[in-house]
């Protein structure tokens, strides 16, 4: 991280910025406006012969569960309650999972509204060690669930359509699409929302297409309003080879 010194404080300023923005405007009590640099992960990756840099800045819990893995190891002590279809079954795993953390018993709404508020990451793009703040992105664990008992947008909604190697399904659904890691699931978001334009589908609605190694187009829909300044990871589709 020391090669991107210069900019550090230009990512904390934009990340509290943003978040105290998001804390008024989605009408919350509170927001993470700060994390440490020691827990922000650099990572460089490859597209269409080109090679980009991004910095992602992870709340505590999102570095756990997603840069860490341990929604893994929820997985694994708790199979059973994987692919049932219900997206409350996850939500009842990952608290008994997290129990020893918590400072008092949780109702399932109370333990949904932390995982889905502010357990979350920032990830900015860095041209030539310059932010480019032109496009950011906030990927959350998840940002509700419908009636229909089904996540709806974040990375909870994404594990529908991605299984890593080894695993069954990491969603509520059956395995869909296979990738080696865990980790190639969020590289596949960021390079889909900052490699391509993003063309608008409806309102406040815009997609990006791009090419999995494979041959696959990925189709990833992400929601930003005009005067937000962040994108969120709404949904992702992945179309069958012809």
């Amino acid at each position: 991280m020391e090669k991107f010194t210069p900019i550090v404080s230009e990512i904390q300023e934009k990340m509290e910025e943003i978040s105290c923005f998001l804390m008024q405007h989605e009408k919350k009590d509170f927001c993470l406006a700060k994390v440490h640099p020691d827990c922000w992960r650099y990572v460089s990756y490859k597209y269409n012969c080109n090679i980009s840099n991004y910095i992602i800045v992870p709340s505590p819990a999102f570095n756990r569960f997603i840069i860490q893995r341990e929604y893994l190891k929820v997985i694994d002590k708790m199979p059973h309650y994987f692919g049932t279809g219900d997206d409350w079954n996850i939500v009842h795993a990952i608290k008994k999972y997290e129990k020893k953390y918590l400072l008092r018993e949780y109702s399932d709404i109370e333990f949904f509204d932390y995982i889905r508020h502010e357990t979350m990451a920032y990830v900015f793009k860095v041209d030539d060690d310059i932010l480019n703040s032109n496009r950011i992105l906030r990927l959350d664990l998840c940002r509700n669930i419908n009636p229909d008992n089904v996540f709806q947008g974040g990375l909870f909604h994404v594990f529908k359509h991605f299984t890593p190697n080894g695993y069954n399904t990491i969603s509520s659904n059956h395995k869909e699409f296979e990738v080696e890691t865990f980790s190639e699931i969020y590289k596949y978001i960021i390079l889909n929302f900052f490699s391509e334009t993003l063309q608008k589908e409806r309102k406040n609605c815009y997609e990006a297409k791009t090419t999995l190694k494979d041959g696959h187009t990925l189709r990833g829909i992400y929601y930003k309003e005009d005067k937000v300044p962040v994108a969120f990871i709404n949904s992702m589709r992945i179309d069958h080879l012809k």
